[in-house]
């Protein structure tokens, strides 16, 4: 079957629903993978924890330039065709990166795992184009329940394997997954062939014109880059932290820990409600209050696993929050231009998570678990500064969260 974006299919099944956000996933997890490898990497090839965590920042530099570079052939191209492209080239990368020799190969092949790992970027546009205008949002929330799921399962199967098995096979485990992967996408997923007769040099070219006029575009970016940089310095330290006094834990407690963030992924319907009642805005900069407060108390209460765990999921519910908000301005900016949007946000959002590994683990090489939240509640205020500036619809945003969900 083929189905062309002006054509809208009457049903999607919820077998399928499931397994696009099943790879959305398995392939989203492979830029997180290392946050709990790097000290198990950095003992590995002899060099600092500061310096290994080149890597994480590298891997979601690598997912930001596919984002720009990538995603807006899913416009030309047909979907399906490159998602098993990708998938197979995400095969070969990472037993590259289990066969790594030193902390240089590591880095190289950390950017290229992150630059062919946009698949949830193209899977996300097919949904959309496969599903029914009544059940289109529902469908879009589900799939993209499963990109926080793979964010924050990663650390919990990475860090198992690690414990166990050591962090290199955590890398061929995920090469055998993505084999299966390539095996049911090519069996289930439909085929799907855009419109859009724009040349691929004229997408990329109008890609700073837009958001050089955009400036709720911007906004947005800014807001969740920002947000999304706190949660990236939270998660990438906290292996450091759980490995020094008063823990000493191994990095399987890292993936624990992330159990309880992925519960924040399901606050959206009670976001959505609140959304109903006070506004987008109110709802967001509530939740990113929590997250705020959630950091100062982790100044201290970090070092006490109760206090550790609650942080992780208030940090994740905060995070979510704002995500929602900022996905419905910058769709509502026009519906032929939103791959191009879309895009834009993704690469902002992964700019600020690397920024956020990066700034976290210069923050914790020099001041430790307290430099890490400082650093944190600073991207958090510049988050809000830009989100306040934002003319967010009360009504109409919130019956668009009760369909959509999240989408981080």
């Amino acid at each position: 079957m083929i189905v062309k974006d002006s054509e809208k299919a009457s049903h999607i099944s919820r077998g399928l629903v499931l397994l696009m956000a099943t790879v959305c996933g398995f392939t989203v997890a492979n830029v997180y993978l290392n946050q709990t490898l790097l000290v198990s990497m950095s003992t590995s090839f002899h060099v600092s924890a500061a310096s290994i965590g080149i890597i994480a920042t590298l891997a979601q530099i690598g997912y930001a330039l596919g984002n720009l570079l990538i995603v807006p052939l899913g416009d030309i191209f047909e979907r399906k065709k490159m998602i098993l492209f990708l998938l197979f080239a995400i095969c070969i990368v990472l037993a590259l990166n289990a066969l790594s020799i030193n902390k240089t190969w590591m880095m190289v092949t950390s950017l290229v795992l992150g630059i062919v790992t946009v698949v949830p970027q193209i899977i996300v546009p097919l949904a959309a184009n496969i599903a029914s205008d009544h059940s289109r949002g529902k469908v879009l929330g589900n799939v993209a329940i499963g990109l926080v799921c793979g964010i924050l399962g990663a650390r919990l199967v990475s860090g198992f394997i690690d414990v166990h098995f050591g962090w290199r096979m955590v890398y061929w485990t995920s090469a055998v997954a993505t084999l299966f992967m390539i095996l049911l996408v090519y069996v289930y997923f439909p085929r799907s062939k855009g419109g859009n007769a724009t040349s691929y040099k004229h997408l990329l070219m109008s890609l700073g014109p837009l958001f050089i006029k955009e400036r709720v575009l911007q906004k947005a970016c800014v807001s969740q880059g920002m947000m999304f940089a706190s949660f990236s310095a939270f998660w990438t330290t906290l292996v450091f932290l759980l490995h020094t006094h008063p823990y000493s834990y191994g990095s399987d407690m890292v993936g624990v820990i992330g159990l309880v963030g992925i519960a924040g992924a399901f606050a959206t319907p009670i976001i959505g409600r609140l959304i109903d009642t006070k506004g987008a805005k109110f709802a967001s900069l509530l939740c990113m209050s929590v997250s705020l407060l959630a950091f100062i108390g982790l100044i201290r209460g970090g070092y006490g696993l109760p206090g550790l765990i609650l942080g992780a999921l208030l940090i994740t519910v905060g995070t979510q929050a704002n995500q929602v908000a900022c996905q419905f301005t910058i769709f509502q900016l026009g519906e032929e231009k939103r791959s191009r949007l879309s895009g834009l946000y993704m690469v902002s959002t992964f700019l600020g998570g690397s920024l956020g590994s990066y700034m976290g683990l210069l923050a914790w090489s020099k001041w430790e678990w307290h430099g890490v939240c400082a650093i944190a509640i600073l991207m958090i205020v510049i988050s809000c500064c830009s989100l306040i500036s934002i003319n967010i619809p009360k009504k109409t945003i919130g019956n668009f969260t009760n369909k959509k969900g999240s989408n981080m």
